[in-house]
């Protein structure tokens, strides 16, 4: 294994560390809440130290199919730490396993936090908890472009939607793929806190609440999310809705380019708002649009934040499908399980059309894409929905373990897994305190899979060890 090339690439990634560590710096003397500075100095001086000694690596940076997937595993592993660094300094009494599950719960966007009421915690520590939602989704924007998605790995379908090739080496387009994701991301959080502005939140949360909507992210820095209009219903909604899209779709836009496929991202939007009109009208008398919308978005883009209304408990179930449903491709939402539920469809299709009519030749493609569905593409897409099932009823079992009903349990693996936070969908509030150790590593390890996709892993060593 080439480690010294490994912790090369990984140096890149704290940069965005250290600019979060300044951005809380500069704001805890803007309002003169100097609690805890100290520490954020120390993460900036620390990631700046790693930037600079994985510059001074003379290594060899070629990395094997091998390589890059350690290089994914341990970014998920060690950045958690860092960014737990200001949770188990602080006053509120945190052990290393509080804080490094906070740092994970952020940094994977999943959103459940060791804190009941996050209003306790000061300023500067909120803003770095949103923050770490940003960080997170920012490198797994990158693991899914510049590695799972490229042609010598293949395990991400995204040239069904951009004609653009990727590039079989990792190494050559690093700095170029580094730079055009992190340009995309910083302008996408942009578009979001502009939008925003129509709304009646203060700035702070409205800047907390862009880190959470672009990383589809769980953290808030209140409780629950209180909407105080329709006018911020409807914003804070086609935000959530933004977020489950290609998060390149403003690049694409801007320089009208030829080689990106909107029909996925046309479909995700006709979805939302078709589900919010057909819940509206089935269910009129309980609910009103606005709440509907913002669920059906929430759910969509595989956030779930806490929010002050509740949805009603004979169409959560239908909530639940969309976050199975939600995270298209290149989004920083979990998934893409959109792509391969049109596979299976797609495929249904043609045998059906083979059996009416021998003779007609269908095209195995979608989105009008150039190149036509694989048979290895149905392969993969079978054995992740295979593995799902087994990791979802093996974490039922487990969860089972705890004083929770059978409808808790299940929500709780089914979100956990699809990157979701459950308190919109349970019928109880439960807290981070409610369940034991047990659950707590069963959830972090759903939530870990749903991100990297630990399947890749198996399909390839199955390639590795048997060619």
């Amino acid at each position: 294994m080439n480690f010294r090339a490994i912790f090369y690439y990984l140096g890149w990634f704290s940069i965005p560390v250290t600019g979060m560590a300044t951005l809380v710096i500069c704001f805890s003397y803007f309002i003169e809440n100097k609690t805890g500075v100290g520490i954020y100095y120390l993460i900036f001086l620390l990631s700046g130290v790693f930037f600079f000694l994985s510059r001074t690596l003379k290594v060899k940076k070629q990395l094997t199919k091998m390589d890059l997937l350690i290089f994914i595993f341990l970014g998920w592993l060690l950045y958690p730490l860092v960014i737990g660094i200001p949770y188990y300094f602080s006053y509120y009494q945190l052990n290393f396993f509080l804080s490094y599950y906070e740092a994970v719960s952020g940094f994977l966007g999943f959103g459940l936090s060791v804190f009941n009421r996050p209003e306790i915690l000061n300023d500067p520590l909120l803003l770095w908890r949103s923050g770490s939602q940003w960080i997170g989704g920012f490198y797994y924007l990158f693991t899914i472009f510049a590695i799972l998605s490229t042609l010598d790995i293949n395990f991400i379908p995204s040239r069904y939607i951009s004609t653009a090739s990727n590039s079989l080496n990792f190494e050559n387009k690093f700095v170029k793929n580094f730079l055009n994701i992190f340009y995309c991301y910083f302008l996408f959080s942009l578009f979001v806190l502009l939008f925003l502005n129509f709304t009646s939140l203060s700035f702070f949360e409205k800047l907390n609440l862009m880190m959470t909507i672009v990383s589809s992210g769980g953290f808030f820095i209140k409780e629950q999310l209180i909407v105080m209009n329709k006018l911020d219903s409807i914003v804070i909604s086609l935000c959530f809705l933004l977020s489950a899209l290609n998060i390149f779709i403003f690049y694409e836009l801007f320089r009208f380019s030829k080689n990106y496929n909107f029909k996925e991202d046309l479909s995700i939007i006709v979805l939302a708002f078709v589900t919010a009109f057909s819940l509206l009208f089935v269910f009129a008398t309980t609910d009103n649009f606005y709440d509907i919308f913002l669920f059906v978005t929430t759910s969509l883009s595989t956030s779930g934040i806490a929010l002050s209304v509740k949805s009603n408990f004979l169409y959560t179930n239908i909530f639940l499908i969309l976050t199975f449903v939600g995270g298209s491709i290149y989004s920083t939402g979990s998934g893409f399980k959109l792509l391969r539920i049109l596979f299976f469809i797609k495929k249904f299709l043609i045998e059906v059309t083979k059996l009416l009519s021998p003779s007609t030749i269908v095209k195995k493609n979608i989105f009008n894409s150039q190149e036509p569905i694989k048979n290895s593409d149905y392969y993969i897409a079978s054995l992740i929905f295979v593995f799902y099932g087994v990791i979802f009823l093996s974490a039922c079992l487990l969860i089972s373990f705890d004083n929770l009903g059978f409808e808790d349990v299940y929500k709780l693996a089914f979100l956990s897994m699809n990157n979701t936070l459950p308190y919109n969908y349970l019928s109880r509030v439960i807290s981070f305190y409610d369940l034991s150790y047990l659950s707590h590593s069963v959830i972090l390890l759903l939530v870990f899979a749903s991100k990297v996709y630990f399947v890749s892993f198996l399909v390839v060593v199955k390639k590795l060890l048997w060619k």
